[in-house]
């Protein structure tokens, strides 16, 4: 009997405990315009929360990359850093404003955004 209840509980347990599976998102971002709509997602949904999460992942390792550059970076953050989210709703801003930064490539035009934004010029 004693066996019959554990074989019952496993089969019953993964099924009961299972979370439903969201569906897929696709995810293309080619242009300036295209993660800026990522980006002023609202993640109220699980597609809208994957845009954002895109947006964040991408725009870190956009920064990331360009920070790295033998030639020297066009970036350069003040300290302390600013928020993530407060830049990205700045670039949303920004292009959203400027139909011809809509058509530029997504990296180029972040790497654009960012390095007018913070840029490494003194003075």
């Amino acid at each position: 009997m004693r066996l019959i209840i554990i074989l019952a509980l496993t089969w019953a347990v993964p099924a009961v405990a299972a979370p439903p599976k969201a569906p897929p998102v696709s995810i293309n971002i080619r242009t300036a315009g295209d993660l800026a709509v990522a980006c002023s997602a609202r993640p109220v949904s699980p597609g809208n929360a994957a845009l954002l999460n895109f947006c964040n992942g991408f725009a870190q390792g956009v920064v990331q990359t360009e920070r790295l550059n033998r030639e020297g970076s066009k970036i350069c953050l003040p300290t302390p850093a600013p928020k993530r989210s407060e830049t990205m709703k700045e670039f949303v801003t920004c292009v959203m404003a400027d139909a011809s930064r809509k058509q530029e490539d997504a990296s180029a035009g972040l790497i654009r955004f960012m390095s007018e934004r913070y840029s490494c010029k003194k003075g």
